[in-house]
């Protein structure tokens, strides 16, 4: 066997080392993707309610990668109350950084969802505090393949009592 294909062979293999560890973290890093959601209600209107939902999206790994840009859920007592447009979007998330999102807006329609509505408006009007499910739903580009990825979250929305509209987490 000549030097040369030892050496050859030598690189190959640890090539193919390198990489399989590379895949490994960027593999690992969507699992370790940290989304922490926050929601305001933006408009209350005879049409229905607005939501404006901000998402801080945290990796906390040493693997930067891509995802799309998220689409939001909302549901109230197990129902769907509304979702967020789809954008066709890439959003870069850098290694041991975060990207915050902001200002998605999520419309529920009072025709749609009376029932839901009704109880939503209902609390709110009397300065009652509202917990919502904020699904966020978006696909983490690694290059090579694509992992879908689901975060859910319940959230409080209330008035405070000026006037303002505020969220807090649970």
């Amino acid at each position: 066997m000549s030097a040369t294909k030892v050496i050859a062979g030598t690189a190959i293999g640890a090539g193919l080392i390198a990489g399989a560890v590379y895949f490994a973290r960027i593999r690992r890093a969507g699992v370790q993707l940290q989304v922490i959601p926050n929601a305001n209600i933006h408009q209350l209107s005879l049409d229905g309610l607005t939501i404006r939902v901000d998402a801080l999206l945290k990796n906390p790994t040493g693997a930067s990668f891509k995802i799309k840009y998220p689409f939001i859920e909302i549901t109230h007592k197990d129902v769907l109350a509304g979702s967020s447009q789809v954008v066709n979007k890439d959003i870069k998330i850098p290694a041991y950084g975060q990207v915050l999102i902001k200002d998605m807006m999520v419309k529920i329609p009072v025709l749609s969802f009376f029932s839901v509505m009704y109880d939503v408006v209902k609390s709110l009007l009397n300065n009652k505090s509202i917990v919502f499910n904020v699904g966020v739903i978006t696909t983490i580009d690694l290059g090579w393949s694509q992992i879908p990825f689901e975060h859910k979250q319940d959230l409080t929305l209330k008035h405070e009592k000026n006037g303002s509209k505020k969220s807090e987490d649970d």
